[in-house]
Order: C-alpha cells, then structure tokens, then sequence
C-alpha cells in the first residue's frame, strides 16, 4: 500500500532504527531502551513458566525419569506377582514397556526435531554461549543502502538457522559481526575497534591450505563433495574446525561447528567471505547451508 508500517522489539540494548524497503513496502524495525510490546497501547504481558526448581536438573528430562522408574515398578511387579505370570498381565507389562521406552527416548527425539526445525535449535541466548556476548557490529564506512543489506542478511541467517553468530568480511577487512561474539574480541562501546579486531585475528588464523583456495576462489569444491555446495566449506563438529588449522579466538568458545562461504570477487589479494557458526555440533544443515550461500550471494551484489 506504500504506508509505513511499525515493528516494535521489546529488547534491553541501545536504540537503533533501520529501514528497509521490501517489494515496495516501506518497514521501519526499531528497538528502544525500556519500551516493551504494546506499551503505547497499554498492554502488559507476563509470561510465567513452571518448573520443579530442582538445581543441575533439567525439566525436559522429566519423562525420563518417569520412564526409567515405571519399567522399575514393572519388573518388581513381574517378580512379585503370581508365577507363572498370566497371559493378560503379560500383555499389559509389554505395552507398559513400550511406553516407558517412549518417557526414556522423549528428550532425545525433542532434540531432534529442534534440529530440524531452523532457528529451533539454538535455544540458548548468546551470554550463555561459553566465551560468547551478544553484539551487533556493523562498518559505519558503507552506504546506506550497503548497510541495510548487511543488517537484513544478518537478521534473517541468524533468525532462520540454527547458526548462533556471522562474520563478514570484505576485501580483507571485517565489516560485519552480529550475534554470539567473542568476548576477546567485543570491546564495549567501540564497534569499529572491535572490528578491527576481528580483522587481525581472522588475518592471523593461518588457514589451511584448503580454505585458502577456496577464499582465493582458485576452487569450487565445497568441504563435503557430496553435497556439492559451490564456494562453501562446512565443519560439521570442533575436529572438522581443527583441520583447518586455524586460529579460532576471534570466534567464542563454544562454537563447535562453522560454514566457510566464499562471496563473489574474493581473491587472494582481496580475501571476501562470510563465517557462520553455531554452538552445536552438526547443527547447520544442507537446506540451511544452501540458505547461507544464497545470503552470499546476494551480498557479493550489494557490495
């Protein structure tokens, strides 16, 4: 219709306003300290959560326990009762198993589903990462326009993987760092030197001679043959990180497995890529690999 229209993001840092027009539309996304969903409507909502409170425990492992004591209670009961044991009661002890075997295996199938789902299964918040702060750090030297690209791609990797941070590069220089950060790297209140810094440690990560060639853009070949994904390296887990004999600390921690994308012009002179990471192991998945490449794409246009 071509009349603004207004996000509002209930999110405790400093305030800051970007726009983007998206097929004719004018959005205008802003956070600001202290305000809340719908506070100039006068709406409060309060979400409460139960739990057992028992500290190291975890709720999700709730029907576990409830599976593993109900096959106890079974074979207890098995061995008490009348021998030999009647056929019916042997039925019921079967399918009582049978459902405390699905209490055992309900956490485990949880996770998997949330793997499946993008943006699912990064379920903790960056403070919680090990060596992690949540930041958003953007080249102030670009255009607007470039910087609304940048601030969208971020946005939407981030929000439709399961990758917890990025990092782009451009022609050898950090331009773009959102998400889980390195603590090592952040310095508060000083985006560009936290850039910088970046900079000087993803220059000093002594790539393996693989990665090299693939920034370099003298191959296509992606880090998994199979799968056949041009210009991208994947780390499936924190050995596959290791091969390529890098120098991780200008990612946090707890990152255990990345995606190395080639963006359009890199050269070895001129090194251009995108590193996306998640907390996980075998957290990122093909149709979001394909995802992270097509978001290279579109910034090696926008540069």
């Amino acid at each position: 219709s071509g009349r603004p229209c207004s996000i509002r993001a209930a999110c405790p840092v400093a305030d800051w306003r970007l726009q983007h027009k998206l097929r004719g539309s004018h959005v205008v996304v802003g956070a600001q300290q202290g305000k809340g969903l719908g506070d100039e409507d006068g709406l409060d909502m309060a979400v409460f959560r139960f739990t057992l409170g028992i500290p190291g425990f975890e709720d999700r492992f709730i029907p576990r326990v409830v599976g593993a004591a109900g096959a106890a209670l079974i074979v207890v009961n098995n061995i008490l009762g009348a021998q030999p044991t009647p056929a019916p009661q042997v039925r019921a002890e079967f399918l009582c198993l049978l459902l405390a075997v699905l209490c055992v295996v309900v956490p485990e199938i949880e996770d998997r589903l949330k793997e499946a789902a993008p943006g699912r299964g990064r379920q903790r918040m960056a403070e919680s990462i090990e060596g992690a702060v949540n930041g958003f750090l953007l080249d102030a030297s670009f255009t607007d326009a470039a910087k609304k690209e940048l601030a969208w791609a971020s946005a939407s990797l981030i929000k439709n993987t399961n990758c917890c941070g990025l990092v782009v590069v451009h022609q050898g220089r950090a331009v773009l760092a959102r998400g889980a950060l390195s603590t090592s790297m952040v310095q508060a209140g000083q985006s560009q030197a936290s850039l910088d810094a970046v900079t000087k440690g993803l220059a000093a990560a002594g790539w393996s001679s693989e990665a090299a060639a693939l920034v370099a853009g003298s191959t296509s070949q992606s880090g998994t043959p199979s799968e056949g994904l041009k210009g991208q390296l994947h780390c499936s887990d924190r050995s596959g990180m290791a091969k390529l004999r890098a120098d991780w600390s200008s990612l946090p921690q707890g990152a255990q497995s990345c995606v190395l994308q080639r963006l359009p012009g890199s050269t070895a002179e001129s090194p251009s890529f995108m590193l996306a990471y998640a907390e996980r192991a075998r957290a990122i998945s093909d149709r979001e690999r394909a995802w992270i490449a097509a978001i290279g794409d579109k910034l090696g246009m926008a540069f």
